[in-house]
């Protein structure tokens, strides 16, 4: 290797002490690739490390240093920089006993699930980023003999694991609702645009009776949920002991309503024994999340191909604001009637007997939600005074605004409008069949009058 920095004269040469090629400072060399300008020894290590760290190849490594240096290095020179400046490697890993320590360590962190699902590929990665480098045979052989099972589990066509199954249990109607909301109609599912129609609903989980679902603009805005909640209350005049939700933000104003009228209406309530409101993962609230799969398929399914209709055959542009609305105005009140009319068939269709279960079976949700005593039942219904539900609405519209803001889809002045358009093209009935009939011959109207 000759340095362009080299004096001429051999005596110069003698007295003077020639650089490695990369120290603390930028040093200018040639070699066959060319002249090269390496960076000081602390860059240079920096980026060794984070490629290392990143698991790059040797290749990976040379095009890395070419573009974040400009260096042009072959693999006899990568192997020599490696070697000074300490970068670790595959051929030189840890001693064996921190490396077993290291790999069951990564192995336990991953939690009960993480054994069987994070194998070796994983760990090597997970100890790369900390700069622990291993062979992909030695994580085998700390793998194996610790959880031979994983590896059956991680097979491509294995199926995945479902969630255990236990049995429920409650003492009567309200002493425990669940609820969630459902997004199988909501924009990202239809994509056509803003139009979306997310469900949300509360089950009673002694009875299985579904005591309300409604459709609304946005069922991830804890502003909707908080004047849906006190609609729901106003329903029945009443809280259960407890309402169960997932721990999504949107729950947060169910949580407060909930926690405050359960303190106030029933204080010889332990909180520590029966807490007013318990957060799960979504698919741990069984009672509720079971339920979608049989809306979805009795009667979701329908209405999502009837909603789709306009997309597929034209009839709806995504990108006219007016046509948004138009389709709400036609199909809300659809979704809703065919959300009420499953509300009706679920509550009165026969749970099938199961001499094993805690909770009423063998008889329709709605004769075990409304005769109790038939099913050695203890009604739990937490009283709520009118006044205290008119002051509670005004607080939450002082916080978050208005009902109407939040649970209506459109503004009472374009539902005027529509109402009138549609008397003009002579009442026609809206259904599922003639739907996009109707707004086709509505479209034509007011699209005159925007013209």
């Amino acid at each position: 290797m000759v340095l362009s920095t080299l004096p001429q004269s051999d005596s110069d040469n003698r007295s003077l002490s020639l650089p490695s090629p990369c120290l603390s400072t930028c040093i200018i060399c040639k070699n066959g690739y060319g002249e090269k300008n390496y960076p000081p020894d602390d860059v240079l290590k920096a980026s060794l490390l984070k490629y290392v760290s990143a698991r790059y190849t040797r290749d990976e490594k040379k095009q890395a240093l070419l573009k974040d240096h400009g260096l042009q290095i072959a693999n006899t020179k990568l192997n020599i920089l490696e070697r000074r400046l300490g970068i670790p490697s595959v051929r030189k890993p840890v001693p064996r006993e921190v490396a077993t320590q290291a790999v069951l360590d990564e192995v336990d962190r991953g939690g009960t699930s993480g054994a069987d699902h994070n194998g070796p590929d994983y760990i090597q990665t997970k100890l790369a980023n900390r700069l622990i480098l291993l062979p992909k045979h030695v994580s085998y052989t700390f793998i194996i003999p610790d959880n031979p099972a994983g590896f059956d589990a991680r097979m491509p066509g294995k199926r995945k694991a479902t969630i255990p199954r236990t049995a429920l249990t409650s003492v009567g109607p309200f002493r425990e609702i669940s609820s969630d909301g459902h997004e199988k109609l909501a924009h990202l599912a239809l994509r056509m645009g803003d139009l979306g129609f997310p469900i949300y609903a509360f089950k009673d989980k002694w009875s299985d009776f579904l005591l309300y679902i409604r459709v609304l603009p946005n069922a991830r805005t804890l502003r909707a949920l908080a004047h849906l909640f006190l609609d729901f209350i106003e329903e029945y005049g009443a809280i259960a002991i407890q309402l169960t939700t997932d721990k999504g933000s949107e729950t947060g104003w169910l949580y407060a309503i909930q926690s405050i009228l359960r303190y106030m209406l029933a204080p010889h309530l332990d909180p520590e024994v029966h807490p007013p409101h318990v957060f799960l993962k979504s698919t741990n609230n069984t009672p509720i999340e079971g339920f979608w799969r049989w809306l979805k398929e009795k009667s979701g399914l329908n209405l999502k191909d009837v909603i789709l209709r306009g997309k597929s055959e034209g009839f709806y542009n995504p990108n006219i604001a007016w046509h948004t609305e138009l389709a709400y105005w036609i199909f809300v009140p659809l979704v809703q009637a065919a959300l009420d009319e499953f509300r009706t068939y679920w509550n009165t269709h026969r749970v099938r007997p199961q001499a094993e279960k805690d909770m009423p079976s063998g008889a329709p949700p709605v004769f075990a939600f409304e005769n109790p005593e038939a099913h050695a039942g203890t009604p739990c219904k937490i009283k709520v005074p009118s006044e205290v539900l008119v002051e509670l609405r005004q607080i939450v519209t002082e916080e978050v605004g208005p009902r109407e803001t939040h649970l209506e889809f459109v503004s009472s002045e374009f539902s005027d409008v529509a109402s009138d358009v549609w008397r003009e093209i002579g009442s026609p009935l809206i259904t599922t069949h003639s739907a996009w009939d109707v707004f086709v011959a509505m479209e034509v109207v007011m699209r005159t009058a925007h013209n």
